[in-house]
């Protein structure tokens, strides 16, 4: 399986070579709010494997309204929502120098606030996958995270139609969803953005190993995940040794067929 594992920005208090010498993946919203020095872009390259990062996409691509920081990408009323704009196609180009420099695997594009499952939004989300942020512009694989409005079937369909690959978590189900971790999507790859709503500690084992039989599931697809948990570090770190003891027990059960076959 060609997984990668890790977590929504570097959780306070770990050192960069740290986390990638622990682990593989870092979904990093550093180009978010605005844009930033080359130089500091590059260093990134100094710690982090190539196609270890997804850079999450300018804010005015994908949200009408700044976030608080105190550099901004230029804007105007024409920016967000998808929307195809002078200044967002400018933060769209910046961002795909940094694709290149760093080596990016993804490019994550945040759905804003109330982002509703609408004809006119898709309508919106067609043009903008198909003609602003293509495939060949972004230059890595590109990922779009829904608004929790949008149910995860409807939204996994969706993202296939315009060739993107749909975030979602797994470990979040409407009550009327079965309680196994299962999604019969047919798909070509997983993005995996596990939330732990509701917990302030570290993701119980039982709901990392109803995790892992979903990774099973789709043993042949490319996995990303991405924990934004408040325990994220630990939550990551955690999942990496439950699947390095699987891994161990089938290599074990396996030995000891040829044991016994031979």
């Amino acid at each position: 399986m060609a997984l990668r594992i890790g977590t929504v920005d570097i959780p306070e208090r770990i050192e960069r070579h740290r986390y990638f010498r622990e682990l593989s993946y870092l979904e990093l919203s550093a180009l978010f709010a605005g844009p930033l020095k080359p130089s500091l872009v590059a260093k990134w390259t100094e710690v982090a494997p190539k196609g270890s990062i997804g850079l999450v996409a300018p804010w005015v691509l994908t949200h009408r309204q700044p976030p608080k920081a105190t550099r901004l990408w230029d804007h105007d009323a024409s920016v967000g929502d998808f929307r195809d704009s002078k200044l967002g196609r400018a933060a769209l180009a910046e961002l795909r120098t940094a694709v290149d420099t760093v080596g990016a695997s993804h490019v994550v594009f945040r759905s804003p606030p109330l982002w509703a499952p609408s004809a006119a939004n898709r309508d919106t989300m067609r043009r903008f996958f198909g003609e602003v942020a293509t495939s060949e512009t972004v230059g890595a694989t590109r990922v779009w995270v829904p608004d929790g409005l949008w149910e995860t079937r409807t939204a996994m369909t969706f993202a296939t139609e315009v060739g993107v690959v749909c975030a979602f978590d797994p470990l979040v189900r409407a009550p009327e969803q079965p309680p196994e971790v299962h999604f019969d999507y047919e798909i070509e790859a997983l993005y995996l953005r596990i939330a732990g709503l509701g917990r302030t500690g570290p993701i119980r084992s039982e709901k990392q190993e109803d995790l892992i039989a979903l990774l099973m599931e789709y043993a042949g697809a490319p996995v990303t995940i991405a924990y934004e948990s408040p325990s994220r570090w630990a939550d990551a770190r955690n999942l990496k040794k439950l699947l390095d003891e699987v891994e161990l027990e089938e290599t074990e059960a396996a030995v000891e067929s040829d044991d016994q076959t031979g």
